[in-house]
């Protein structure tokens, strides 16, 4: 199997793996504000340790992932901030936006719409940023040991979930993954998308298509299009097999927000650079100096609009989430 097609079937198991288990950071921050727990920030935190975990490994065996450091700045702290702001406007972030307009929601649309006008806007009012060049992932034992013993003990968890499931197919046809098993599938296809083709995220193909340059596979113009189109289509098809899919036609306050939520997004992209869905996938698990703090900061944006809602008196749909599954009427 080709390097591309390998990392277009990996693109698939990313979607489904995405759409199942209804990540969202803006979920993640509700789920802080209304019950204090966080179930779905640390499945984030565990799909970015499993890739790193696979890449460090891939690296031991001589198949080395490259990968862009970004310094840490101010600039990239408020463009977490922007982004956050945005994805708490929209009620989601990368994930969960294109999820959404699997499920049907046609509102999801016009979010998508406002990334590449935020980003043209950005581009526009920025200067150029020089790109740092590409460099392996290199661990020492003081990191590789804890990474071990997480792998070992994550995984023994998972063999024991497909063991009660009674079948590989079954466990895979649950109509919602638990956190745990999508942290594993993200990790596990993003990591064979970096030994294949590079750093691939969905805000990443648009930043590259706009020539900002931030994913090592930019010089490919069209395979991270193939990609991303495959990872709509897992999030389609997931949505189909389970039966979520229901159109729903956009109504004007909803769209206006979330347009306006997918221009400050596509703003904010440009400054971090990518969208938490790159920060997750590949800026986190490299231990990129920037990715951390422009973390931070689409949280601090998050919980800006959240708290604001609740000041204004909106009420926060509580995130329950019991037996590694959460769940949430949280809608744009």
């Amino acid at each position: 199997m080709s390097a591309a097609i390998l990392s277009i079937v990996m693109g698939a198991v990313l979607g489904i793996a995405a759409h199942r288990a209804g990540l969202c950071t803006v979920k993640a921050a509700a789920e802080i504000l209304t019950s204090g727990r966080g179930h779905l920030l640390w499945s984030f935190l565990k799909s970015a340790l499993w890739v790193t975990g696979f890449a460090a490994l891939a690296g031991a065996l001589s198949f080395e992932a490259e990968f862009r450091q970004w310094p840490a700045s101010i600039v990239s702290v408020l463009g977490g901030v922007v982004f956050g702001l945005g994805a708490g406007l929209n009620g989601g972030c990368t994930f969960s936006t294109l999820a959404r307009a699997a499920d049907g929601n046609l509102n999801m649309l016009v979010t998508v719409a406002g990334w590449p006008i935020g980003m043209l806007a950005g581009l526009a009012l920025m200067p150029e940023v020089p790109v740092p060049p590409t460099s392996g992932l290199h661990l020492g034992p003081v990191l590789a040991l804890p990474l071990l013993a997480f792998a070992l003990w994550e995984g023994r968890a998972l063999v024991r979930r497909l063991r009660r499931a009674g079948s590989l197919r079954r466990f895979l046809g649950a109509p919602v993954y638990t956190l745990s098993a999508a942290a594993a599938l993200l990790g596990l296809a993003n990591a064979v998308l970096l030994e294949a083709t590079g750093p691939w995220s969905f805000t990443g193909t648009i930043l590259c298509s706009l020539r900002a340059t931030t994913l090592a596979s930019c010089d490919q113009a069209l395979l991270p299009w193939l990609i991303l189109a495959a990872a709509m289509g897992g999030m389609g098809l997931s949505a189909w097999q389970r039966g979520s899919f229901a159109l729903r036609r956009p109504r004007l306050r909803p769209a206006l927000r979330g347009g306006a939520g997918g221009v400050l997004m596509g703003f904010g992209a440009i400054l971090i650079p990518g969208g938490n869905d790159g920060l997750i996938l590949f800026g986190l698990p490299s231990l990129s100096p920037h990715a951390a703090p422009a973390y931070l900061g689409l949280l601090a944006g998050i919980f800006a609009i959240l708290l604001t809602l609740r000041l204004m008196g909106r009420r926060i749909p509580p995130i329950h989430c019991t037996g590694d599954i959460c769940r949430s009427n949280l809608q744009a």
